[in-house]
């Protein structure tokens, strides 16, 4: 098919090209005035108590500090869990999850570290929504040993490491109105064809 067919194809649609045009630039637009998206992430270290007999305190209890943060990863992440973040007044999108979550099968039980993340295009929802996660994994995981009776000096501490802050997230506009163009460009031949 030579170029002149190809333009006498498009003349004969010229509504439907027109058209395809119009909703493009319409979600260009969309792409280019949507608001931009914040999110803060940290990992939350369970780090055992001090052991007399083992110079390495991670020695001395094994696997059970990354099965502990996992449950907690699994309470919070719950109905019930998403329920008390947003009584507490939690709105942003929450993720909880093992650091290694992707290798259940073969977690390395001596990181038992739990990433939290939250993310909205609200800054202060995403602060508001970090602070009350963080809170209520160390309130419940804290009450959790007071019920079973654990002695303070015996208790697994959690520890708040490599807070980023709400950051916004980067998104690449050139990538999506590239790809915008590309589609368009099908469809309008599509039509044509």
């Amino acid at each position: 098919m030579s170029l002149p067919e190809i333009a006498a194809r498009l003349r004969r649609h010229v509504l439907a090209v027109l058209a395809i045009l119009v909703l493009a630039a319409g979600a260009a637009y969309g792409f280019k005035h949507t608001a931009p998206s914040y999110a803060e992430t940290a990992t939350m270290v369970f780090i055992p108590p001090a052991s007399t007999l083992h110079p390495n305190p991670f020695e001395a209890v094994g696997s059970t500090l990354t099965k502990a943060a996992g449950s907690m990863a699994a309470e919070v992440m719950s109905p019930q869990g998403q329920q008390q973040v947003q009584q507490a007044g939690g709105t942003a999108q929450m993720n909880v999850e093992l650091l290694n979550g992707y290798d259940l099968e073969y977690p390395f039980f001596s990181e038992p570290y739990l990433t939290v993340t939250t993310t909205s295009t609200s800054l202060d929802a995403v602060q508001r929504t970090f602070t009350v996660v963080t809170s209520l994994i160390t309130h419940e995981f804290t009450a959790q040993q007071v019920q079973a009776n654990v002695t303070p000096n015996n208790r697994i501490q959690t520890v708040l490491a490599g807070d980023t802050g709400p950051l916004v997230q980067p998104g690449s506009s050139k990538r999506v109105l590239g790809a915008l163009a590309l589609l368009t460009i099908v469809a309008i031949f599509a039509v044509a064809s």
